[in-house]
């Protein structure tokens, strides 16, 4: 396993627990989607696997390491790659290439290696020929696109999306969306951060947060079609299983298992 969480709780201070006795399990090379709704605890819950919180509760292990030694703080962020909701908040220079190579000084690489690693940080993301434009002049998707690379760079084992599409439009979020699932093919680790069921329903396995606590984790078609579940953790159910269950309700449709897909809409209609 690349990320061991067991009993993980965390308060900040004069608050109520955010996370409660959270434990799960990732593999190496797997998509793995956190989602729950606002205060669910999701975003308290990355910052733990970047090493940004502290551990007060419970044993974290990222790629074999301890979150609980300070020593490993470091290479844990290494390790461990982090692109936040708002990536106008992640550029530090004004020329794409120079925001992608700080990331690369502030963790020694050689300086004659740094120009190359740029080029092929942009070129993994569509982005190549884009070296000197600012940051700031690009579209939601290639701002997020451009902070995928800055962490590619540093040839992680696991990114974290923290909720990387939800200031996206349509397109921006597509893009984003399927880059994070073309990273699986190159072994890397992805966490999903979202309070979108339809981007969950893209990942291997699903765990639901409410209140700090874990609702639920499994396959996606396990998981995204519980009602209770998902009225819990507040959160939408996907259109093809929203129909279902109404056209179910109706006598319209058998019983079988709930749909995430239009095309396993049209199956259950067809039988």
């Amino acid at each position: 396993m690349i990320i061991e969480a067991s009993d993980l709780s965390f308060s900040y201070p004069s608050s109520d627990p955010v996370l409660r006795g959270v434990s799960f399990c990732v593999e190496k090379g797997e998509v793995f989607a956190i989602v729950g709704g606002n205060g669910s605890g999701k975003s308290t819950l990355a910052r733990h696997l970047n090493a940004l919180i502290p551990l007060q509760s419970g044993t974290l292990k990222i790629a074999g390491m301890d979150a609980a030694d300070p020593e490993n703080t470091y290479p844990i962020r290494q390790a461990c790659g982090m692109v936040f909701q708002d990536p106008n908040n992640e550029f530090v220079s004004s020329v794409a290439e120079e925001d992608i190579a700080f990331g690369l000084q502030n963790f020694n690489f050689p300086e004659k290696e740094i120009p190359g690693i740029v080029s092929r940080s942009l070129s993994s993301v569509g982005l190549s020929g884009f070296e000197r434009r600012d940051p700031h002049s690009l579209s939601g998707g290639q701002k997020q696109r451009l902070a995928i690379a800055a962490v590619l760079a540093l040839s992680p084992e696991i990114i974290v999306l923290d909720e990387a599409t939800a200031m996206l439009d349509p397109e921006g979020r597509a893009q984003v969306m399927d880059l994070a699932l073309s990273l699986k093919e190159r072994g890397i680790t992805v966490i999903m951060i979202t309070h979108f069921v339809e981007e969950a329903a893209r990942a291997d396995r699903v765990m639901v947060l409410s209140h700090g606590s874990v609702l639920a984790l499994g396959s996606p078609s396990e998981v995204l079609v519980q009602k209770e579940i998902l009225k819990k953790a507040r959160l939408l159910p996907l259109l093809p299983t929203l129909s279902y269950w109404r056209l179910l309700e109706e006598g319209l449709i058998s019983p079988s298992s709930p749909p995430l897909s239009k095309e396993g809409l049209w199956e259950a209609m067809c039988r």
